[in-house]
């Protein structure tokens, strides 16, 4: 089993099948008189084969022992909660990930009705081989300064390379992708805030927006990013979530994540807002779709709460679904924008290049497919009421819309990942000769399957937007 392909196992594959479980009502001395037997350090309460909560010897010493308790006490007084589970289908780095985001050793495994169906642990993992990718996220576990953030940062790409040549789904590894960025950015937070904002606000979020906020990112991606707080919050708390602002994003440019040209950055007064600030900013932006306001509200409306309190995104995007119920026409001007990037593709089917400039013999594949297919998805997603999670799984909702046909979704979603892979390995490229990586790629490097490959995927963007154009009367849209 090589390095790489390790990291793509599932869980299933590691975790331990045998797990002592024991029910709510159990006594102290029932437990933990079953562990001393079984010579366990910790056991799964379980109500009808569903994982409830954990105990372990620390819960003992620390809960029971330390506070004196009585030992005739049901177990579910003294039990950790809520339980940290993960799919025994997902795959091994989502563990690894879950387990550093959450400060813990071991996972309850379940299965799709909930259910228990294991435990896994990093030992279980770690054992299996040293010297992996495994260890990647474990180094950002224990970073202690932005410098060995930036060294991380930097040894990723070495990893994203391997990753593409050993043939791994184009799917897993921009997933991967995002958990790297996101498992940055939640370190960079936690060393910026334990050197000199220990007193920040809980009624905040901190998020991310655009291809970050829909985990589709490929490399070099800037920063779009935002805060959103709640309405009572004191002067006092808004300079300290300022100053916050301000050191995180000069931090993350620090280790290696670039700024956004446009802006759209939460140390930006524009983008560091109060709920009821942000929802006077949506409703302009949907009340008035100009071509600004329609791509802020394109950027904003991906927004993920990645540090902080997820309940106000929750009020974002039912905010958004309500306006939008109320302004129908807005719909059709974001698909109007959709059909301003025409797949690049000519009468005799041969792709539109560059002529001049930087990128001659190269054409822009965020524009030619990326792009329209997010958009175009977001669009009708949209109108059917979707607001959470990226383009594949609002390609999977919208098949139980029926707004497309299974094949024309299946057909987009097919061309999507495939033109992510084509940038990915274009920007892998760049980066293997020194160029500072981007979104053209040049039909040349492709072989003649792949050649084949994007004029299907090009003519799948071209159904997307005649099926935007027809649905929302774009002929009548000034």
């Amino acid at each position: 089993m090589n390095e790489t392909s390790l990291f793509f196992v599932k869980v299933k594959d590691l975790s331990k099948k045998d797990v002592y479980t024991c029910s709510p009502s159990s006594s102290l001395t029932e437990v933990a008189q079953y562990m001393k037997e079984k010579k366990v350090s910790g056991i799964v309460v379980c109500e009808d084969l569903i994982p409830i909560g954990v105990v372990t010897d620390r819960d003992f010493r620390n809960k029971v022992i330390a506070e004196r308790r009585p030992t005739d006490i049901k177990i579910s007084e003294i039990m950790s909660l809520p339980v940290i589970t993960i799919r025994e289908e997902d795959y091994v780095f989502e563990a690894i990930y879950r387990m550093t985001k959450q400060n813990i050793h071991r996972l309850v495994v379940v299965n799709e009705m909930g259910q228990l169906a294991g435990i896994i642990t990093d030992t279980d993992i770690i054992k299996y081989q040293t010297n992996t990718p495994l260890y990647f996220i474990r180094e950002l576990e224990y970073a202690n300064n932005l410098d060995d953030l930036k060294k991380i940062n930097e040894k990723s790409i070495k990893l994203l390379q391997y990753m593409v040549k050993s043939g791994i789904r184009t799917q897993d590894t921009i997933r991967f992708i995002s958990h790297i960025n996101d498992s940055l950015i939640l370190r960079a937070i936690t060393i910026i805030t334990r050197e000199n904002y220990i007193e920040l606000p809980d009624n905040f979020s901190f998020l991310v927006l655009g291809s970050e906020g829909r985990m589709e990112q490929t490399l070099k991606t800037d920063q779009d990013n935002a805060i959103v707080y709640e309405d009572n919050i004191d002067e006092s708390s808004l300079k300290l979530l300022e100053a916050f602002s301000q050191k995180l994003i000069d931090s993350l440019i620090y280790i290696g994540i670039p700024e956004c040209p446009g802006g759209i950055m939460a140390k930006n007064l524009a983008w560091r807002k109060s709920v009821s600030e942000w929802k006077a900013t949506l409703s302009q932006w949907i009340r008035l779709p100009e071509p600004e306001n329609t791509l802020n509200y394109s950027m904003f409306s991906d927004l993920r709460t990645l540090f902080g309190n997820p309940s106000l995104e929750k009020a974002l995007k039912q905010t958004i679904l309500n306006l939008v119920q109320e302004n129908r026409l807005f719909l059709a001007h974001l698909a109007k924008n959709v059909l301003r990037f025409p797949p690049p593709i000519t009468f005799f089917g041969n792709i539109k290049v560059e002529n001049t400039g930087k990128y001659k013999g190269r054409f822009d594949i965020k524009k030619a497919g990326i792009f329209p297919i997010t958009e175009g998805i977001k669009v009708l997603a949209l109108d059917a009421g979707i607001v959470e999670g990226g383009t594949k799984a609002k390609i999977n909702k919208l098949m139980e819309q029926r707004l497309l046909s299974d094949e024309d979704l299946l057909e987009i979603d097919t061309s999507f990942n495939f033109f992510l892979n084509l940038r990915l390995k274009s920007q892998l490229k760049d980066i293997s000769k020194g160029i500072e990586p981007s979104n053209y790629v040049s039909p040349d490097d492709l072989n003649h399957i792949e050649l084949e490959r994007l004029k299907i995927g090009l003519k799948a963007v071209k159904t997307l937007q005649a099926v935007l154009k027809d649905r929302y009367n774009l002929n009548q849209i000034a």
